[in-house]
């Protein structure tokens, strides 16, 4: 802990080391015009952060291009990023290092979270520039342009445009970025929008991408990759890379309690009084420990509460081709879902395997366009296909699934061994496949299975304990279905019997 001016400064657990190529930094500038136009004085905390991601070098370029922040929720990210972007388009467009600067973007996975930095951003600009629409003249009186600032149409101020962007398949793309604000970066589970957005910035000098994010899930495969380059670099078990940046502050443990010295590790705005103790004595009474561990303490958590497992547990069930057909001398079991509202599906193929696992891999995982909706004949013609060449002693799904009516009709079109499972075996199942999971029983090894196990909640249905995945508002019909696939195939559930 340093003492910045009467202020403590906890510095994070992991930074990367600071270049030798350093002269400078335009972090101070930032913290002025913030002061001056936001009326914000950074925390501490903030202000070291800010004062190392605009490092530039003896000839005033920045040093980073690839910036991470991480650090406890409510600790004050957005205000840097606020603090960046607003002296960008306000003044920082006039030093040289950043005249190239036209467009940048506020990135989050979903748009109503890259919404929130922007709009906050927006109401600044509203606050301190001539806009249309705002009962301004149009003559600003400090000779700045006059500046555009909607809810959803985008800021425009000194020729440089700010919009958002999320994980829809047409939004970020066509720009040339001179700043991307990617935040919450833990919610990326692939790198589909990091691969469309990031390269957008090659062709602009001195551009930046600046992630904040608090500690991750398993499956936050992005922010697992920027952690683990950090945690490289900032223990020297790596050479330092000057192009990349990140200062993660958390706690030193799990199991620290309310230790307020090692939860100021996580939350150093505990310091400044933007945090207060009788909150997070509250949080901590109310928090599962999961939550807890990632949300207040910044670390990642291996052990999910919401589910019936652990991460560890379920890798321990890897197998290389765990359906091969040396593995298997019975038949096979189909597991099927979909969405409600028909934009993904999964078939899963499960059997039991010579050595006494249950193996299961993924034959089609199905997803809607925005030209060719999903439509159940799709997936009749890939469970046709599957029958047609190996021995299929059942095909499951929910009773409540969108599919069940047409596999009602295919069952007795096409004389195939459909049965849909009421709730009360869904149940049965989903504890089954979790003490296969934790007994080693299960044989995988399907990346998109992983990403579906990662983000699965259990929701807890009747008194008795007994639980069902949590499908409201998280597509994982993979999930679903090998978990009714497998079961099935252990002999867990009653076969089917086919009566003709």
């Amino acid at each position: 802990m340093e003492d910045r001016g009467g202020r403590d400064l906890v510095l994070p657990a992991l930074a990367s080391p600071r270049s030798a190529l350093a002269v400078g930094t335009y972090g101070g500038r930032v913290e002025r015009w913030a002061q001056k136009r936001m009326g914000i004085t950074l925390g501490p905390w903030q202000s070291y952060a800010v004062r190392r991601i605009m490092e530039y070098d003896a000839d005033g370029n920045l040093l980073a291009n690839q910036v991470l922040v991480s650090v406890g929720r409510q600790n004050g990210k957005s205000i840097i990023v606020r603090a960046i972007v607003g002296w960008l388009l306000d003044v920082g467009w006039k030093v040289p290092a950043f005249e190239h600067y036209k467009h940048m973007t506020m990135a989050a996975h979903d748009a109503n979270q890259a919404r929130i930095p922007y709009d906050l951003v927006r109401r600044d600009v509203i606050a301190f520039a001539a806009v249309w629409g705002h009962g301004r003249s149009a003559k600003s009186q400090e000779g700045r342009k006059v500046a555009r600032a909607t809810m959803y149409g985008g800021i425009e101020l000194n020729g440089i445009v700010l919009q958002t962007a999320s994980n829809r398949a047409d939004s970020g793309r066509g720009h040339t970025n001179g700043l991307i604000a990617f935040d919450e970066v833990l919610t990326q589970r692939d790198f589909g929008m990091h691969s469309v957005l990031v390269p957008s910035l090659s062709a602009v000098p001195n551009s930046l991408l600046l992630m904040t994010s608090t500690a991750g899930f398993a499956d936050s495969v992005v922010l697992r990759a920027y952690y683990n380059q950090l945690y490289r670099q900032s223990t020297n078990a790596e050479r330092h890379d000057p192009t990349f940046m990140g200062l993660w502050w958390m706690a030193e443990d799990d199991d620290v309690g309310l230790d307020f010295e090692q939860l100021s590790k996580a939350n150093p705005a505990l310091m400044d009084g933007r945090l207060s103790r009788k909150s997070i004595a509250l949080e901590y009474g109310i928090l599962p420990k999961g939550n807890w561990v990632r949300e207040r303490l910044n670390r990642w958590a291996d052990e999910r509460v919401d589910a019936p497992f652990s991460i560890a547990a379920w890798g321990q069930c890897r197998v290389s081709e765990p359906l091969h057909p040396s593995m298997v001398t019975d038949g096979y079991v189909i597991g099927v879902d979909v969405t409600s509202n028909w934009t993904e599906g999964t078939i899963v193929v499960s059997a039991q395997r010579n050595d006494g696992r249950i193996g299961i891999e993924v034959h089609r995982h199905l997803e809607a366009r925005i030209d060719r909706p999903l439509k159940a004949s799709d997936f009749l013609v890939e469970i046709a296909n599957v029958a047609a060449k190996i021995k299929v002693d059942a095909i499951v799904y929910p009773a409540a699934c969108a599919l069940a009516p047409a596999f009602e009709r295919h069952a007795v079109e096409a004389q195939l061994p459909y049965k849909a499972l009421q709730g009360p075996k869904q149940a049965q199942a989903c504890a089954d496949f979790a003490e296969a999971v934790t007994s080693g029983r299960l044989a995988h090894d399907d990346p998109y299975l992983d990403s579906q196990i990662a983000g699965s909640q259990r929701r807890f249905v009747g008194t008795e304990g007994a639980w069902r995945w949590a499908i409201a508002g998280n597509p994982i019909t993979g999930t679903v279905a090998a978990t009714l696939a497998s079961m099935v195939a252990a002999g867990a559930i009653a076969p089917v019997q086919i009566f003709i």
